[in-house]
């Protein structure tokens, strides 16, 4: 059975976090829903080095749609994930 084109949504995306450790510093990037977290005294200290790039954060959503892009967004569940 062939699916109407028309009606197929594009929900593609990205996610992905690199990190460049130098003996001095660290540099982070990091893209969609992902986060760096940096770890000290052995697990007892975590903190947080990068920000979630998620479409259902407000400013996140308004940087897509001036940038020209679409937000598609569903509660439903996909039994297949």
């Amino acid at each position: 059975m062939k699916k109407n084109l028309v009606s197929v949504r594009d929900r593609s995306g990205s996610c992905a976090v690199v990190l460049l450790v130098t003996p001095s510093k660290v540099y982070c990037a990091n893209v969609g829903d992902s986060r760096a977290i940096a770890s000290k005294n052995f697990g007892q200290v975590k903190e947080s080095i990068s920000m979630d790039h998620k479409p259902s954060e407000q400013n996140e959503k308004t940087r897509i749609l001036k940038a020209g892009g679409k937000v598609y967004q569903s509660n439903a569940i996909n039994p297949n994930l």
